[in-house]
């Protein structure tokens, strides 16, 4: 009896894992917060793996930390004792991995969202800036 039980719990779950998975709308890099409650010229974004920032806070630290590459790559073209580490340094920044590439792609896919949020309309849709 007990395997019978346990094999239509899991045929359950499956299924439930597969709807949940098909009707969710997969963003690699960032989500709106609150999809339904937000401010269209500045949401509430969850950077996957970082944290959850207003749309202008990513923007931010774009450019925060873009300027910091910069910064470090002027260093290490100096040259001198320093100049290894400065490049690797600028090698994690910009790196895959790094937050710098997860804030960029979580502003595009923000945009997109926003742009698919837009196209969508609607009579009582949010007005939303072209993106």
């Amino acid at each position: 009896m007990e395997g019978k039980d346990l094999k239509g719990r899991l045929k359950q779950i499956i299924r439930e894992e597969v709807h949940s998975l098909m009707n969710e709308e997969s963003y690699k890099f960032g989500t709106l917060a609150d999809p339904k409650d937000m401010d269209p010229n500045d949401p509430m974004v969850k950077v996957s793996g970082f944290a959850s920032l207003n749309r202008s806070s990513i923007r931010t630290q774009i450019v925060d930390r873009l300027s910091g590459a910069l910064a470090t790559a002027k260093d290490a073209a100096k040259g001198g004792d320093a100049s290894y580490e400065a490049y690797k340094q600028l090698q994690d920044l910009i790196s895959d991995a790094g937050i710098l590439y997860k804030l960029i792609g979580a502003e595009l896919d923000i945009a997109n969202q926003l742009e698919g949020k837009r196209l969508k309309g609607g009579r009582r849709s949010i007005p939303i800036p072209k993106q």
